[in-house]
Parts: C-alpha cells; sequence; structure tokens
C-alpha cells in the first residue's frame, strides 16, 4: 500500500472515530438502550502495567455470560428437539390406533421410522401364531414376520430378549442377515426392542417378539445412548400388536 492510500485510509478512520464519537454525544442513552454492546466491548483500565481488578472481574463475567448464552442456546434446541419428537410420537400413536388390522400397524411403523426418525431398515419378529390374528393370508407379511419361539436362528438374540430392554449397537453379522437379508450389508448400527413384557398379557409369555432398526451410519445407534424413546415404542407397538390379537378373540 502506498504512502498515499494510507493517508487516505487513517483519515477514513479518524472520520469514522468522529462520527461514532459525535453520535454516542447526541444520543447518550444509547447504552442503556443496548446493554448487549456494552457487554461485548473490551475497556481497559489504566493503571500502569498491571491489569486491574476490575478489569479481571470484568472479563471473568463476559466469559461466564457468552458460557451461560451457549447453555442456554443448547437447553433451547434439546427443547425443540424433544417437542419435534413428541409431535412424531403423537402421529406414530395416532396411525398405530387408527390400523384395523396388523397390516396397517406394520405399515404404520414402517411409514414413520422411514419418514420421521429416517431408519433406513426395520423389520419384526413375532412368536405368535399367525392363525390367532386376523390377517389377510395372502400378505407378505405370513412369510416374513411370524416365526416359531423355537427357531434355532434367534438363539442369537436372547440375551437381548431376556434383558426386556432396548438395546443399541452394532449386531452380529448372522444376526443382521437374519432380520434384514440381502440388505443386511448395508446397516452398520441398530436398535433391538423386546416387544411384550408387562403388556403382553393377553397370551401367556414374557414377551410377543422383537423389532429391529437399522441404520446406514454406524453412530447413530451406540451402546451408551438413552433408550427412553426405544422403550416407548416397544410399548406403543406391543399394544398395538395385543390389541388384534384380542379382536380375534372376541370374534370368536
Amino acid at each position: 500500500m502506498s504512502s498515499g492510500q494510507n493517508s487516505q485510509a487513517d483519515e477514513t478512520q479518524t472520520t469514522d472515530a468522529e462520527t461514532v464519537a459525535n453520535y454516542l454525544k447526541q444520543h447518550p442513552e444509547f447504552f442503556d438502550q443496548h446493554p448487549d454492546v456494552l457487554a461485548e466491548l473490551d475497556l481497559s483500565h489504566q493503571c500502569g502495567g498491571a491489569v486491574s481488578l476490575i478489569e479481571r472481574q470484568i472479563s471473568t463475567l463476559r466469559d461466564q455470560s457468552q458460557k451461560a448464552k451457549q447453555q442456554l442456546k443448547g437447553l433451547i434446541q434439546i427443547a425443540r428437539d424433544n417437542d419435534q419428537l413428541n409431535e412424531r410420537m403423537h402421529r406414530l400413536t395416532l396411525a398405530m390406533m387408527d390400523a384395523t388390522n396388523l397390516n396397517e400397524v406394520y405399515i404404520a411403523l414402517d411409514d414413520s421410522l422411514r419418514g420421521d426418525f429416517q431408519a433406513d431398515a426395520i423389520n419384526i419378529k413375532l412368536f405368535i401364531d399367525p392363525d390367532s390374528i386376523e390377517i389377510d393370508p395372502a400378505s407378505e407379511l405370513m412369510q416374513t414376520i411370524f416365526v416359531p419361539i423355537n427357531d434355532s436362528k434367534l438363539t442369537d438374540f436372547k440375551h437381548i430378549l431376556t434383558q426386556e430392554k432396548p438395546t443399541c449397537g452394532k449386531l452380529k453379522d448372522e444376526q443382521l442377515s437374519y432380520m434384514f437379508g440381502s440388505a443386511a450389508g448395508n446397516v452398520k448400527s441398530t436398535a433391538v426392542v423386546p416387544l411384550g413384557g408387562d403388556s403382553c398379557n393377553t397370551i401367556n409369555c414374557d414377551y410377543i417378539g422383537i423389532l429391529v432398526i437399522g441404520s446406514h451410519d454406524a453412530q447413530r445407534f451406540h451402546a451408551n445412548m438413552g433408550t427412553l424413546f426405544l422403550t416407548n415404542l416397544g410399548e406403543i407397538t406391543s399394544r398395538a400388536i395385543n390389541s388384534h390379537i384380542v379382536a380375534k378373540e372376541r370374534n370368536e
């Protein structure tokens, strides 16, 4: 930059500073009306070469204020996320309640988990006699979700089922293949949700099946994540399935 340009820049800065100073003189109430601006200013307290106690206190308070702002933003975001989660769960619950048969229960669950919760894969295995449920005999569900409780391939899920609570993480290759077939290779993390438990009150069992949710993201479901949502999802799904078992029994 030439000396002429430096001189012009200095004049511009001086003019800007004078403009600001004149504005503040004419509007002494400015900082009263905009305390947030004052809080951002870094004003040095003249006391020789040392940092004054007042300056140190102001700096500490400013840091604490910034941390409090970040914490508040985080809490607001969590609240917004929870509101969205509750709204999605509400829609899913209504869809489950509107389902007139097990086919519609499965469709509602699949649509919700893939659409609202961005699941990449889901599947259910039920340990129920399909003759005990009102279901279309031509439905593909007849060939995919009903399995005998003594199915040898369920042995790999036994430790999960006996806990009767959701488990998140990575399943073994044989477990993934059993639940997702040819799509198993793309599933990097899963949530396994036992169905039944306390809500299984229409037949003599501890659980009526399992719901497995898969993701292509290896970090989507991990062992340290909270499972309250998955627990609620399992209870809603179990009640929906049980209601159709009850409907068939009552019709008979």
